[in-house]
Formats: structure tokens, sequence, C-alpha cells
């Protein structure tokens, strides 16, 4: 055998005893990894996770989340591990079922300020809400009344903000109308059903006159709206009132 060949064959044994090295070097190293995957999956802890797509300011119940298994080792102090740290709390932001509830995602429901009132009234689903305005938003509301006659004198038709930016406390589960549900007095003692035959409860958190133009609203108008709003304070204050006659006021 000649240098040239000696110096190839010495070349290929430590070519193999290079792979042989790689070999033994990586199965430690994926043995070890499993080692402490195994040695985490073996401390587990218990989280909460949503079962259900929750909106914003929906309050966040027993009922939506559900308790998961997940390894210590990965769970940070963020996550929210109690079913009784849910109380009172609302979700801060649109949460997709199967989160990981954590801190951050939740805040504190909307809470009655000093001299407020709590009053809940009943809205067509359809043209009062449709789906926009929900816990803690702050709306407008609007009425509005059949025009009368009471001997000589007559009060024309007319559509009025009653509220303006209040706080929706709570906006309940859609049902349908039915008896009085749903149904309102016009200023004519007559009854107006709603449109889309179903209605849902609305909270409010008002002062004491804001309560009293509500129920009154609720009373003798024909139709109760709310309007979602957005923003700062108008730049051009709006009309309070539209009637047919031109007497009407702003």
């Amino acid at each position: 055998m000649n240098p040239r060949q000696r110096r190839g064959v010495l070349l290929m044994i430590l070519a193999a005893v290079g792979a042989v090295f790689v070999f033994v070097t990586v199965i430690g190293y994926v043995g070890k990894i499993q080692a402490d995957a195994d040695a985490a999956v073996g401390e587990m802890t218990t989280v909460l996770k949503v079962q259900s797509n929750l909106e914003a300011y929906q309050p966040v119940t027993a009922a939506a989340v559900r308790e998961a298994q997940v390894p210590k080792k990965w769970a940070t102090g963020a996550f929210i591990t109690n079913i009784a740290d849910l109380q009172g709390k609302v979700a801060a932001g649109p949460i997709p079922s199967g989160a990981y509830l954590q801190q951050g995602m939740l805040v504190e429901a909307p809470a009655l300020r000093s001299g407020q009132r709590e009053i809940a009234i009943m809205i067509d689903a359809e043209t009062g809400v449709a789906g926009k305005v929900v816990n803690g938003s702050i709306v407008d509301v609007y009425a509005t009344f059949d025009s009368t006659q009471n001997g000589n004198r007559t009060t024309a038709a007319c559509a009025v903000r009653i509220l303006n930016r209040v706080q929706v406390i709570n906006v309940g589960r859609v049902q349908p109308a039915s008896g009085g549900s749903g149904r309102q007095n016009n200023n004519n003692g007559t009854q107006a059903s709603n449109t889309s035959g179903s209605v849902l409860p609305v909270t409010f958190a008002l002062n004491s006159d804001e309560t009293l133009r509500l129920t009154y609203a609720e009373s003798f108008a024909r139709k109760v709206r709310l309007a979602l709003v957005g923003g700062a304070e108008d730049a051009k204050p709006p009309f309070n009132r539209l009637c047919q006659t031109p007497q009407a006021g702003r």
C-alpha cells in the first residue's frame, strides 16, 4: 500500500469516527430534550380556557370557561387559574374560543357612581340595538311620539333625543316579545308592537332626572331607539327635537 492509499484509508477512518461522534452527540441531545419535556409534563397546573367567543365588555362567567391542564413550566403568573377571580369581570376586548384567560384580557365591569340609578327597559332587538351596543357602550336614547288632539289643542308628532351620552351597564339576551314585553304605549293610549318580534333588556346607569325621562319615554313613546356614540363631545350641539310643526324648539 503506497503512501497515498494509506492517507486515504486514514481519512476514511477519521470520517467514520467523526460520524459516530456526531450521531452519539445528537442522540444525547435529543434524549436530554425528551427528558426535560417529560419532567415538565409531569408537573401540571390548572388554568381557565374560554369555551366560546366572547365580545368586548361581555361578562365572563363560570359557564363561559372550563378548566384545562398545562405544563407548570410553561404557565406564567399572568394566567387566571381560579374561577372566583372572574367575579365582577368583563372581557376587555373580543376573546376567541379556546383562548387561555390571562390578566390583561379582563377588566372590572362598569359600576354605578354615587347618585346613579340602575334602570332596565325592553328594547326592540332589531331596530333598537342590532347587535352593536354592548356592556359599557355610550349611547344616545331617542323616542318618537305620535301627534294627539286634546280639545282644540294639537300636539305634533315628534322625535326627541331624551338622553345624551349615557352608559349601558348590561345588555341581556334576546327573547321573543310576548304579552306586554316589547310593546310601548304611544301618547294616544294605544300600544305599538315592535317590528322585529324580539326584545332584550338593556340596563343603564343614570342620574335621577335621566331615569325619569327614560321611564316616561318607555311608558308613552311609540318607539325607543338607541344610537351608539363614539369619540369626544360633538363639535356642534345636535338637534334634540324634530316635530311636524315649525314651533318645535331645539
